[in-house]
């Protein structure tokens, strides 16, 4: 596991000149205007000086149908913040997985004939390498596989979704008939690529003992959050009322139907009137695959009146939301290996200096309990996840009773407003024990200070540009490639 945590040799590699700017090929299915974080690393990568182009599908996320401005061979080649964008015919998702999977196929098929059709060595820049980021479906490294086996380019692929696990999330598990023909796919298409970078550590080993990826071949790369979020203040003014924060998207391997029945807490205690759940809301900021079903729960379960939607937002709208939160959370399927990532959500949360609350398994609960920046209770635990929330309100609104008492600022202890470089409070992030003011206000001074030392842009674009640096530098012979099954 050495080559996990190696670095990589520094300086200038064989023949390439580190000052001069890289000509990137993204292939993506995914690409603006849905929403998704890929439009912000082709944007900054054109900041930094390189010439992107990207090869992508046509939107249909947010309404799982393709806009009209988009139909009939309309706007196949744009421009997007100083990237070429060239886009292929795909079918839309609309709902099913018939319907997904028609999605996903489209891609492979028009994708490939276009990297077999297109001289990209003509285009606007050309390239020297080729990225891809790869969110589910891993086949939409398909195309890219087949342009670096044209050209000779070195391949590189971001990995943030681990196949053949995720299609256990659709239903597809491993007694069904397609799991071992996903499974042989998916093994030759990591193997294809010349370098994986993950999002998440557990993802190594999943790697290497499932489709037999190399150690050797990989390394850890982790997303992250803008640091504008760190310049900023989200300090909650004091309104007499605990408010909990999901953002993000509103799949299956989310796993919100935990969240939605945790917050079941406060219905239970509803009849009441001096307790908490009557000053207690969760917001969610959002949108996907599973909406539609999650909003169903919060209607039957008679939470209307506790748990309110917003849709997907723009991550700058989506930003202002972080004003309304004492608290944000997550939850992650923990049924699947799937529940391991670490997602982005999580250092978006950090950046922005909030406590955070989760039921989640590996990379997300190692991260909560290395940093103290909040409460990290079992995957798809409920009750746990229940208590946690409430012992986080009574926190928030005793704090707030005590302090305006006092006369002093009520909401300082869940601000996160530190010092650079500062530190809260030594807190172990366990569960159970509840939690006073003193102790719940270091949560998001931690979650700012390890954010700073793990998760910036910089500290994320550097070491990209290095491993593609190095990867431009190398031979076709000294890389390891399997690209003959395409």
């Amino acid at each position: 596991m050495d080559s996990m945590n190696r670095s990589m040799e520094e300086g200038h590699q064989e023949g390439v000149d580190r000052r001069s700017p890289l000509r990137i090929l993204v292939v993506t299915q995914c690409f603006y205007p849905d929403i998704y974080a890929v439009n912000d690393i082709v944007e900054e990568m054109v900041k930094r000086g390189h010439k992107v182009t990207v090869l992508t599908g046509l939107p249909d996320y947010t309404t799982s149908k393709i806009p009209p401005e988009y139909r009939h061979g309309k706007r196949r080649h744009e421009h997007y913040k100083g990237a070429d964008v060239y886009r292929v015919q795909t079918i839309a998702r609309h709902h099913g997985p018939i319907w997904r999977s028609l999605n996903y196929l489209s891609f492979v098929v028009s994708g490939s004939f276009r990297a077999w059709t297109q001289d990209f060595t003509k285009t606007d820049s050309g390239f020297d390498v080729i990225y891809v980021w790869e969110v589910s479906p891993v086949t939409m490294a398909v195309p890219a596989i087949r342009l670096a086996k044209r050209y000779r380019k070195p391949l590189f692929l971001y990995c943030m979704d681990i196949w053949p696990e995720c299609v256990k999330a659709m239903g597809i598990t491993e007694s069904n008939p397609a799991f071992p023909i996903i499974h042989a796919w998916s093994r030759l298409i990591y193997n294809a690529c010349d370098h994986i970078a993950v999002s998440s550590k557990p993802f190594f080993t999943y790697l290497e003992k499932m489709n037999r990826v190399p150690l050797s071949r990989m390394s850890y790369l982790p997303q992250y959050a803008d640091d504008a979020l760190l310049r900023s203040d989200f300090t909650k003014q004091p309104d007499g009322h605990a408010d909990f924060l999901f953002i993000g998207n509103i799949g299956k391997a989310q796993k919100l139907d935990c969240l939605i029945r945790a917050m079941s807490v406060f219905r239970e205690k509803k009849d009441d009137s001096s307790s908490e759940a009557n000053k207690v809301t969760l917001h969610i900021v959002g949108g996907g695959s599973d909406e539609e079903r999650i909003r169903e729960l919060t209607q039957r379960l008679g939470l209307t009146d506790r748990i309110r939607f917003y849709g997907p937002k723009p991550a700058a709208e989506a930003a202002q939301y972080y004003k309304k939160a004492d608290v944000c959370v997550l939850t992650l399927d923990g049924s699947t290996q799937i529940g391991d990532t670490l997602p982005g959500k999580l250092q978006t949360y950090m950046a922005a200096g909030k406590p955070v609350i989760a039921a989640a398994n590996g990379a997300t609960k190692e991260v909560i309990e290395e940093s103290r920046c909040g409460i990290c209770t079992p995957a798809g635990d409920d009750r746990a996840l229940g208590e946690a929330l409430l012992d986080a309100a009574e926190a928030i609104l005793k704090t707030e009773m005590t302090r305006s008492a006092q006369g002093g600022p009520s909401r300082d202890d869940f601000s996160g407003k530190t010092k650079e470089g500062q530190r809260g409070d030594d807190l172990s992030g366990t569960i159970g024990d509840r939690r006073g003011a003193a102790d719940f206000a270091a949560y998001g001074q931690n979650a700012r200070f390890y954010f700073r030392a793990h998760f910036t842009k910089e500290r994320h674009f550097s070491e990209l540009e290095r491993l593609l640096y190095r990867m431009v530098g190398e031979t076709p012979a000294k890389r390891h490639c399997q690209r003959d099954f395409t």
